[in-house]
C-alpha cells in the first residue's frame, strides 16, 4: 500500500503548487495578453490627455509669451525674433497663427495642435514599441510613456514640446517599418516626405533624424537603386531643411543685434551644458541622467530618476546580443548627437524633461527592455511573468489616475493665471456696449494678464487717458504693480480723467510664490458720467 504513495509525484500532504496546477502559457497567448495590457495603458494615457484638454486650464506665463506673438504678428512677422525672449520652430508658429485666424484665441483652440501632437506621439510610440522589442518590453515601455506626467501636461501646453515627441515618433515609425520590410518602399517615401515637416516643426528632432540615417544606412546599402536614391533624398531633405530653417528663422530668433533672446536662452539652458572644468563632468553626467530627462514614468532632479536610468542601462546591455545592436544605434545615437550639441552650447542635454521630449522614445524603449529583463529573471514562466506585468501596469494606472484627480482638484498652473482669467471673465460679464478698459501708465504686468486683456481687442486702451467725449459708456481703470499697491498712482490717473466719477474700486493682492515673497497687486476702478445712475458693479473674481 506504500508503493502508490512512494511513486506519486505529489507531496504527501496532497497540496500542489500553483505552477503545477496551471500549465504555462504558450508564447502566442502570452503575446496577446501583453497586447491587451498595452491597449489598456494606452487608453488610460489617452484619457489623461483628453481630461486635461476638457478641463481647459487657464493660460499661464510661458504659454502667454508664445501666444502674444502668435496673435499680434502675421506669418512673415513670426519668422523674425519673437517678443518676450521666445524661441519656437516656424511650422509650429504658422499653424498656431492659422488656428487663431480660423478658430479664435480661446485656450482650447490654441492648445489643439499640442494636444493632437501629444495623442499622436503616444499612438505612434505604441506602434514603434510593438515592432522593435519583445511583447513584455513593448508593454512596459508604452506604459511608461503613457503614464509619464511630463508628456501628459505638455500635451495641453501652448508650447512646441509635444511636437518634439510627435515628429520624432513619426519619422521613427516610418524608419522602423522600412527597416523591417525593405522590399516595400512606401515607408521610405513617407520618411522622405515627412522629414522636412518634422525639422520645420521641431528643432531637436534633428538628433533623431540623424540617428535614423545611421540606422538605415546598412539597409539602404544592400537595397536597390531606388532605395539608395530615396535614402539619399532623405539625407538631402534632412540637411537642407535643417540648414534652411536655421539660416532663415533660427538665426533671426537669436540675433544679438535685434534683442537679447540668445543670451536669455543660454542662461536658461545652462544646466544642460557641461561644466567648464573637466573634473565636474562626471558629476554633471550623473545628475543629468538621473534627473528630469529620465522622468519616465516618474522622476525628478537630484537623482529622482535613478531607477529609470538603471533600467535604461540594463536595457542597453540586453542589446549586446546579435540582431539587436541596430536598436542600440537607433536609441543611443540621438543622445550622443544631443550631447555633442550641448558641448558646443547649441542645445541643452537634459536639464528638464520638456526640453528632451524627442528622446522619450529611446529612453522608454531601453528602460522597458531593462524592466522586462528583471521580470524574466524573477518569473521564468510566462504565466507568472504575466502577473508581474499586470502588477506593473496597475501601478502605472494608479499613478496616472492620481494625476488626473490632481488635475481636477487644481485645474490651473498657478494663482496668477487663475485670477487673470477670472478677472477678465468678470470684466467681460459687466462690460456694456460703449465701455472701455484703460490700463494705467506704469503697469507692472505678467504675460498672462496681458494675454487675457489682449483678447478684448480695441476695447482696451493702453496707458492713455480718455475723455468723456471719446467713450459712450463707462471706463474701467486697471492698475498693476508689485511690492506694494499703487493707490497713489491710480488716484492720480483717475483725477486726470475729466468728466468722470468713480463709483467702485476693488483691490486684489496675490502672492503666487511664497518662497520668493513676491506679491501682485491690481486695482480696478469703475468710472461713470455724473448722470449715470446705474448701480455700481461688483466684481467677484477669485483672487
Amino acid at each position: 500500500m506504500l508503493a502508490p504513495l512512494l511513486n506519486s509525484s505529489r507531496p504527501a500532504t496532497g497540496i500542489t503548487s500553483l505552477s503545477e496546477r496551471a500549465p504555462d502559457l504558450d508564447r502566442r497567448d502570452y503575446a496577446r495578453r501583453m497586447a491587451w495590457i498595452a491597449l489598456l495603458l494606452v487608453a488610460v494615457g489617452l484619457a489623461a490627455r483628453i481630461l486635461r484638454q476638457c478641463l481647459n486650464f487657464p493660460i499661464w506665463g510661458d504659454e502667454a509669451a508664445v501666444g502674444l506673438n502668435v496673435i499680434s504678428r502675421d506669418y512673415a512677422g513670426l519668422t523674425r525674433q519673437l517678443d518676450l525672449a521666445q524661441v519656437a520652430p516656424i511650422l509650429f508658429l504658422w499653424v498656431e497663427r492659422f488656428v487663431f485666424e480660423t478658430l479664435g484665441g480661446s485656450e482650447w483652440a490654441l492648445r489643439l495642435l499640442p494636444w493632437l501632437a501629444g495623442i499622436g506621439g503616444l499612438l505612434l510610440f505604441w506602434d514603434i514599441a510593438r515592432r522593435l522589442v519583445p511583447p513584455t518590453a513593448a508593454t512596459l515601455a508604452v506604459g511608461m510613456l503613457a503614464a509619464a506626467r511630463w508628456p501628459i501636461t505638455l500635451a495641453t501646453s501652448l508650447k512646441p514640446y509635444s511636437g518634439d515627441l510627435f515628429w520624432s515618433a513619426l519619422i521613427l515609425a516610418l524608419a522602423v517599418r522600412w527597416y523591417q520590410r525593405p522590399g516595400r518602399l512606401t515607408p521610405l517615401v513617407g520618411l522622405v516626405l515627412a522629414v522636412p515637416f518634422a525639422l520645420a516643426g521641431s528643432y531637436p528632432t534633428v538628433f533623431v533624424a540623424g540617428a535614423i540615417s545611421l540606422y538605415l544606412l546598412p539597409v539602404a546599402w544592400r537595397g536597390g537603386v531606388r532605395a539608395r536614391v530615396l535614402f539619399g533624398l532623405y539625407n538631402l531633405f534632412m540637411m537642407g531643411t535643417f540648414v534652411g530653417c536655421f539660416l532663415l528663422v533660427g538665426q533671426a530668433q537669436i540675433d544679438p543685434e535685434v534683442g537679447n533672446t540668445g543670451d536669455v536662452m543660454l542662461d536658461y539652458w545652462k544646466g544642460g551644458f557641461p561644466p567648464d572644468s573637466p573634473l565636474g563632468v562626471p558629476l554633471w553626467l550623473f545628475q543629468v541622467h538621473t534627473g528630469r530627462m529620465f522622468a519616465y514614468p516618474i522622476g525628478d532632479a537630484n537623482g529622482g530618476s535613478l531607477l529609470t536610468f538603471l533600467l535604461f542601462l540594463l536595457g542597453a546591455w540586453q542589446c549586446r546580443r546579435p540582431g539587436t545592436r541596430s536598436l542600440l544605434v537607433l536609441c543611443l545615437t540621438p543622445l550622443a548627437l544631443n550631447l555633442i550639441a550641448a558641448i558646443l552650447q547649441k542645445y541643452p542635454y537634459g536639464g528638464c524633461c520638456r526640453l528632451s521630449q524627442n528622446l522619450a522614445p529611446a529612453i522608454c524603449l531601453l528602460a522597458g527592455l531593462g524592466w522586462a529583463a528583471v521580470l524574466e529573471r524573477l518569473a521564468p514562466r510566462l504565466r507568472d511573468r504575466c502577473r508581474w506585468v499586470w502588477a506593473g501596469a496597475a501601478i502605472l494606472i494608479v499613478f496616472t489616475l492620481a494625476g488626473m484627480m490632481s488635475d481636477c482638484a487644481f485645474p490651473y498652473r498657478d494663482v496668477v493665471c487663475q485670477w487673470s482669467r477670472s478677472l477678465t471673465q468678470e470684466l467681460d460679464r459687466h462690460l456694456a456696449p460703449g465701455d472701455v478698459i484703460v490700463v494705467a501708465p506704469g503697469a507692472e504686468m505678467d504675460a498672462t494678464t496681458v494675454w487675457y486683456l489682449r483678447r478684448f481687442g480695441d476695447r482696451v486702451v493702453w496707458e492713455k487717458p480718455v475723455s468723456s467725449t471719446e467713450v459712450s459708456g463707462r471706463v474701467w481703470v486697471l492698475t498693476f504693480s508689485r511690492s506694494r499697491p499703487a493707490t497713489e498712482r491710480q488716484d492720480e490717473f483717475v483725477r486726470s480723467l475729466a468728466g468722470w466719477r468713480a463709483v467702485s474700486r476693488q483691490w486684489y493682492n496675490l502672492r503666487p510664490d511664497r518662497d520668493l515673497h513676491v506679491w501682485h497687486f491690481c486695482g480696478v476702478t469703475c468710472l461713470t458720467r455724473p448722470d449715470d445712475l446705474r448701480d455700481p458693479p461688483q466684481l467677484a473674481a477669485s483672487p
